[in-house]
């Protein structure tokens, strides 16, 4: 079904399409855009919006440019990127590109690149990656067509308007209170597995064990400052590609946070700072460990004990779902975790309440 001289028409989905002239090819052929939706009225603006951006945009001509995607997106990452984000954001986009994106569609000139490369290059990585992984990719190469399109290097962004896939919600892997006690028993036997009771008991993910430093522990008060975290990022140098240790500070404003302390891990924690000869809590004698240690050790044990299922981010799972079987209310969980918001923290742990939700039930009569 479609409305008259709208070139809008109704899907077999439900969805409502329309479509727009996007160009002509050499040979005259059209060249059609498409914009979807759920709602006539939705589409039918947006189709208003587009075909007016269209006239504007053929109303001056691009800047001349005869780079390939390649060459323009180096001088984006150097250029726009490298200056305004940390030394890890900056690794994780260039890595992002070169390996998924550049790979495959590098070759095409910036302003010969169309939406169907961008659906080639889709179907290529779903063939290999997760939905949440083509998501983050392609949000990369977005933002860096996006700024093309600012300089008037392009007219239109060919991501827009491609299907991506769906990503499904993760299911939280924690470990039950049995095999929290087979766990704790045998990391007690060694010091050196001690940053394993550290993730049971503050919920610190892996980089922000490796940062921590002693000058962020007050005894007095009983907290424990999360300022930094370590990570390992891909880098560059003559001799090729590499990878370095890197301190940066944490992922977020909410990330940077205090946590406070058990009595029990506070003694833990002075009985090591005896022996201790680095500014670093997890350290290598002078240098702080890095996280690929951290998670080997954490292998070593939990092959020993048959929890080969679990990796070391569990521990921060477990962590939140013990304080939820303590009653612990979702805001103060959020804040312990270091979450950006407390939506974050219901999304994760949503399958965790299936014990108070029968606790809940179990208290209904209905007559």
């Amino acid at each position: 079904m479609a409305r008259r001289g709208e070139n809008i028409y109704k899907r077999k989905d439900g969805r409502w399409e329309g479509r727009y002239i996007k160009g002509r090819q050499k040979n005259g052929k059209i060249h059609y855009g498409y914009i979807y939706g759920y709602k006539y009225t939705e589409v039918k603006h947006q189709l208003i919006l587009v075909k007016y951006e269209k006239q504007t945009s053929n109303s001056k001509d691009l800047l001349p440019y005869e780079g390939h995607l390649t060459d323009w997106t180096n001088y984006w990452l150097d250029t726009f990127v490298r200056p305004k984000v940390k030394s890890s954001t900056y690794a994780s986009y260039k890595n992002k590109m070169e390996v998924h994106v550049l790979s495959t569609i590098g070759s095409i000139k910036l302003q010969k690149l169309k939406q169907s490369d961008v659906d080639t290059l889709l179907k290529k990585m779903d063939e290999t990656l997760k939905a949440s992984s083509i998501r983050s990719i392609f949000s990369v190469l977005k933002n860096c067509l996006s700024k093309a399109i600012s300089l008037n290097l392009l007219s239109e962004n060919p991501c827009i308007g491609v299907e991506l896939p769906k990503t499904r919600r993760k299911t939280v892997q924690a470990l039950s209170v049995k095999d929290q006690a087979r766990l704790v028993k045998e990391v007690n036997s060694s010091q050196k597995f001690f940053s394993i009771m550290l993730a049971l008991q503050t919920g610190l993910r892996i980089g922000e064990i490796c940062g921590l430093k002693w000058e962020d522990i007050d005894f007095d008060n009983n907290t424990l400052g999360v300022n930094r975290t370590v990570l390992r990022i891909q880098t560059e140098d003559n001799a090729g590609r590499k990878t370095e240790i890197v301190e940066v500070t944490p992922k977020s404003n909410n990330s940077q946070r205090k946590i406070p302390i058990t009595n029990a891990l506070k003694e833990n924690l002075l009985e090591l700072q005896k022996t201790s000869t680095s500014e670093y809590v997890i350290s290598n004698k002078h240098k702080a460990l890095e996280p690929r240690t951290i998670a080997y050790r954490f292998q070593i044990i939990r092959k020993k004990i048959g929890l080969e299922k679990f990796s070391f981010h569990s521990l921060r799972h477990t962590f939140a779902t013990r304080c939820l079987e303590a009653g612990g209310n979702i805001a103060t969980i959020s804040s312990l975790l270091g979450h950006s918001s407390t939506k974050m923290t219901l999304d994760c742990y949503t399958n965790s309440f299936f014990t108070e939700e029968r606790q809940l039930m179990e208290k209904l009569e209905f007559v």
